[in-house]
């Protein structure tokens, strides 16, 4: 058994800087005074690099469906979010065209037989928290990386010692929460590194990365595993650029160029030169913004465009490190000094300003104001490294089919109907070419 250890000094990899902006009548807003980017950050912290563990619970919420039906992995089915999103989903489903990020109709076009299941996210956050409070007992520092993943410091790891620690730590989670939730660790001294070995074992095995094994390790995987943008990795498939091997070779002055420090980041990290620290959960930082209105505001438009504005900078700065943000508080300032706050949480990290306002707008929507609002104060809270994606012309093999629809829809408008046609082949091996292949008009 390992026992507990002290907990290790960390330095945030983003400050939780705290700031104020007002806007008064017939005055230009005043700018957000966030600290400027370095053109290519330092290191975050002068501490020597740690060993990392990462240890990810594959479709965490069907693992927990699976301790109660074991045939959960042999059939189509999806695990959806409160937005009807979809979460994780088996194997079959899979294999059909079923992705994470998909909704409940691009995930029934992909996979007609499919099952959906609706995930009870608090019950399923509840799990997480308590097999980060097991992992608590084995690292200086945990940090939650996504539902079901999590980054452990371990100073004391060697190339020697890792194996056995982690074995012993999955042992540890199938003794405490039963053999269907089999974790997939991966161990290394960068995030990335580790993360990306956790995704590329099998659940119940391990992969260590230490050392000399890195870059062989890292050449061959798919650079979708870094958490650019669609565009970024739709721009890097038309150069030919599919492996974290050939990203890492590129020129570091060309990729800085062409994306700035969010890019420059990234291929540091697919150089295996990942330096951030593990953050415990209790230190995470959050970035507050506050606005006032003057005169008061009476309507919902309004409010929303001064929440745009407060968000802006704070999700310009997470794109630049490659972060999201998953919890968003707002406090509505009323005029006789009274406030009303409320508190979101997403399903999924995102730096997509209007997904975030979305549930306080339906809730802002719904409320009777009963008199106006002088002030908004908004707190962004949970910020974790992005997820990657990887956008693809076609729904069924995971892609956000809305990226395709919004490109297409002003040629569409242009050019009339009919103007793009979608190949399908429903018989590859027809004798005749009618039966092999056939167009149909697109439709978003």
């Amino acid at each position: 058994m390992v026992a507990a250890r002290k907990p290790l000094a960390t330095c945030p990899l983003l400050p939780a800087p705290t700031s104020s902006l007002t806007v008064a009548a017939r005055k230009p807003p005043a700018t957000c005074d966030l600290p400027p980017l370095p053109l290519l950050p330092d290191p975050p912290c002068s501490l020597p690099p740690v060993p990392i563990v990462s240890c990810t619970i594959p479709a965490f919420p069907l693992s927990l469906l699976a301790r109660g039906e074991p045939g959960v992995w042999q059939r189509p089915l999806a695990a959806l979010d409160t937005e009807e999103r979809v979460l994780c989903a088996t194997p079959p489903a899979q294999a059909a065209g079923v992705r994470a990020g998909q909704t409940a109709r691009q995930a029934r076009v992909a996979c007609p037989e499919l099952h959906m299941h609706a995930v009870d996210l608090p019950q399923a956050r509840s799990e997480f928290e308590a097999l980060l409070c097991l992992f608590d007992d084995y690292a200086d520092a945990v940090e939650p990386a996504a539902l079901g993943r999590a980054y452990l410091a371990a100073p004391d790891l060697d190339e020697r010692t890792a194996a056995p620690f982690c074995q012993e730590l999955g042992r540890a989670v199938r003794r405490g929460f039963g053999p269907a939730l089999q974790p997939a660790i991966g161990c290394d001294q960068g995030k990335f590194t580790a993360g990306a070995a956790a995704q590329r074992t099998r659940p119940g095995a391990v992969r260590v990365v230490l050392g000399a094994a890195e870059q062989p390790f890292l050449r061959p995987l798919p650079v979708s595993l870094l958490p650019l943008t669609d565009d970024q990795q739709r721009f890097l498939g038309y150069l030919g650029i599919h492996t974290l091997g050939q990203f890492a070779a590129l020129p570091a002055t060309a990729v800085f160029q062409q994306w700035g420090a969010p890019g420059r980041l990234a291929q540091r990290w697919a150089q295996g030169q990942d330096d951030r620290p593990v953050i415990p959960r209790q230190k995470r930082p959050t970035y507050t913004r506050s606005l006032a209105f003057d005169p008061p505001l009476e309507t919902l438009a309004p409010l929303l465009a001064g929440a745009e504005r407060l968000l802006a900078p704070v999700l310009t700065r997470l794109r630049d490190h490659l972060q999201a943000a998953q919890a968003l508080r707002a406090t509505l300032q009323w005029v006789d000094g009274s406030q009303q706050v409320d508190d979101r949480r997403l399903p999924a990290p995102t730096t997509d300003a209007r997904r975030l306002l979305a549930p306080l707008a339906a809730g802002w929507q719904a409320a009777a104001w009963t008199q106006p609002v002088a002030g908004l104060v908004l707190t962004l809270g949970e910020v974790q490294e992005a997820p990657g994606d990887q956008f693809t012309l076609f729904p069924g093999a995971g892609a956000p089919s809305d990226l395709l629809a919004a490109a297409l829809a002003p040629l569409q408008l242009r050019y009339g109907p009919g103007c793009f046609l979608r190949a399908e082949v429903p018989d590859a091996l027809g004798l005749r070419v009618e039966q092999r292949a056939r167009w149909q008009e697109y439709e978003a």
